[in-house]
């Protein structure tokens, strides 16, 4: 999305964020897979596409992929996070999850997920699959 690439800092429309995080319904569906790091698990689903619907008119406004966050000491965390920024407010929103496996793949990614984990020192850490095991689901979001 044009807008958080090239934010217009005199607009004043255009700046609501919904963030959250992508798990499944059964945390335990996640615990075959291979842990990024000794010691740390996979906690959310990695590389769903999360999208915002205006519900008002069906339009998809924007939309992000899941997947990490950096802990406080700026460990890489594969908690499902999201953050779709620069949306218009006042306007109500369906969140959508759906797994890459259709027109937009893994393979897609792949360029982007490349430099995600360092491969040494104390951030060192291997970038999970794309969890494309999960079914869709939509969370109403207000204004």
């Amino acid at each position: 999305m044009l807008r958080s690439l090239y934010p217009d800092p005199n607009d004043a429309v255009n700046v609501g964020t919904i963030s959250g995080v992508l798990a499944p319904a059964n945390p335990f569906a996640l615990a075959t897979l291979p842990p990024p790091t000794a010691g740390m698990n996979v906690t959310g689903i990695f590389g769903g596409h999360v999208a915002a619907v205006d519900a008002d008119s069906g339009s998809v406004i924007a939309g992000a992929i899941s997947g990490w966050s950096c802990s406080a000491n700026g460990t890489m965390q594969f908690d499902g996070s999201f953050a779709i920024q620069r949306l218009p407010v006042g306007h109500n929103y369906v969140i959508y999850a759906e797994p890459l496996d259709g027109i937009f793949m893994e393979d897609n990614l792949s360029v982007a997920l490349a430099g995600l984990c360092s491969t040494s020192g104390s951030g060192a850490c291997t970038t999970p699959s794309v969890n494309t095991n999960f079914n869709g689901a939509t969370l109403a979001a207000g204004p």
